[in-house]
Parts: C-alpha cells; structure tokens; sequence
C-alpha cells in the first residue's frame, strides 16, 4: 500500500499513550446497543475512533486512533465510554456483534455428532452461524459528550454471493469487494474486506449492509497486479442474500503497483 513504515510506529505509540497525558478528565458518553427490533444487544464490542491527522516529511497522512477504551455491552446492552480529551473534526462510534461467540463455537464443537456425513453438515452450519454478524455506526458531535446517551440499532450482515468471469471464463485468486459509495464512516471503520475467488471463480461472505452497488476486483499475479473498479453493479435477490455475476473484460483491468 505505500503506507510508510515509520507512521505505522507512531500511530502504534500514540495508540499506547496514556489518557492523563492528554487530559485530566476524559468525556463520559453512555451508550445502548439495540438490534433491529429495539431489543437491547448484550456482548456488543463497542468501539470509538477519531482522525488524527499527521504531517510526516512534508506529507500529510489521515490516521485512525481509538478515541476511548474498547467496552462490551452488559445485558441490557449498555456501556460507558470515556473519551480521551483531544481534538478532532471527525469521530465515530461503532458496535458489532458475531452470531455467536468463538467461546460457544468450541463449545459447539465439542457436542458436533460422532456420524461422519452429520458432523460434515452440522460443522458446515457452524460455520455460517460463525459468519454472521450485526453492526451498527454513529457519527459522533463536538456536542456529543451533553447526550443523555446514544443509541446504535444495529443491522444484520447481509450474504454476498457472486461469481466474476473474464472474457468468459472464471477468474480464480482474484480479490473481490463489494460495497457501496465510501463515507466519512470508511476513514474511521474498515466495513468492507476483499473475498478471494475459488477455481469456479465464485466467492460469498457476509457484509455490512448498504446500497452495494461497487465492486473492485485485483488481480495478483507474478507478472504485475491489475484491478478493475465497476460502478452500478446490479444484483439479485435470493433467498440466501445478494448475488453478484460479474462479467469482464481482460482489457478492462488496469495495471499498477499501487492497488
């Protein structure tokens, strides 16, 4: 990516400041984690970030830096944060929460029938339960800290599903993203990731939901990496989740070092 190494050292420093250093008292804001039918989410990681800005040899990086503690909601989807005292223009708080935790996985696991072709489907299904999540993002005011409390509904991730061709015929090991116009929220919080493509040139995951309708494909090879960035994807609904058929053309892609 570019992204020199010695940033990477001071944003990990600033990371580990204390928060007395930056302030006597930090900003308490109460937060609830709700699901999509108002019910209160317990186990919610919740976490705030702001932008730090950075001027490094005469360049100007955009960093993302925890902006409290990291906090886990109680039973009745609660938590406190308490801000560290510093400035900034853009802020957020996001909360998210798998199906199921790794701790019920194992545990699950450890019940999976002895019958080989049972424990095959009941691990299977394990795993997609173990895909799915819920998440929730709030941009967050200089006024923010005067809130009674804050209120984050979450949304359920939905199944993405698709297969991309080139030139007719699937592209394997190539990295896939599916996602929706970039907000001020992506500079703080990484909502979308990138798929590897099987040898059918297929792929699924789960995403954050949104209007979905980009895509970006990268290509590594030996040879040099080529992407290719398509707008108004269209989609079908299924009873599974969105599916995506990319067909694409190989003088589309577009090479370079920086993807």
């Amino acid at each position: 990516m570019g992204f020199p190494i010695h940033l990477i050292a001071i944003s990990v420093l600033l990371l580990a400041i204390p928060t007395d250093v930056f302030a006597d008292g930090p900003n308490r804001i109460s937060i609830r984690v709700v699901d999509d039918q108002g019910d209160p989410v317990a186990d919610a990681s919740v976490v705030a970030r702001y932008q730090q800005i950075i001027h490094q040899n005469g360049k100007e990086f955009r960093v993302p830096m925890e902006l409290a503690v990291p906090q886990t909601t109680d039973a009745d989807g609660r938590c406190e944060l308490l801000l560290y005292d510093v400035s900034w223009t853009l802020a957020a708080i996001s909360a998210l929460r798998a199906e199921l935790k790794t701790e019920e996985i194992m545990e699950m696991v450890d019940d999976a029938p002895a019958d080989p072709l049972a424990r095959e489907e009941f691990l299977r299904a394990l795993y997609e339960r173990g895909r799915r999540f819920s998440s929730a993002y709030h941009l967050l005011t200089l006024e923010a800290k005067g809130e009674p409390q804050i209120t984050l509904q979450m949304a359920k991730a939905i199944k993405v599903t698709g297969r991309v061709q080139v030139n007719g015929k699937p592209l394997a090991k190539a990295f896939v993203t599916i996602s929706s116009k970039p907000t001020s929220m992506d500079q703080l919080f990484s909502r979308w990731a990138p798929e590897l493509t099987d040898q059918e040139g297929k792929f699924e995951y789960y995403s954050v939901p949104g209007d979905l309708d980009r895509a970006r494909i990268v290509v590594e090879r030996p040879k040099g990496n080529r992407s290719l960035m398509l707008e108004d994807v269209r989609s079908k609904t299924t009873s599974d989740g969105l599916h995506f058929e990319l067909d694409t053309r190989a003088k589309d892609y577009t090479q370079g070092d920086k993807l």
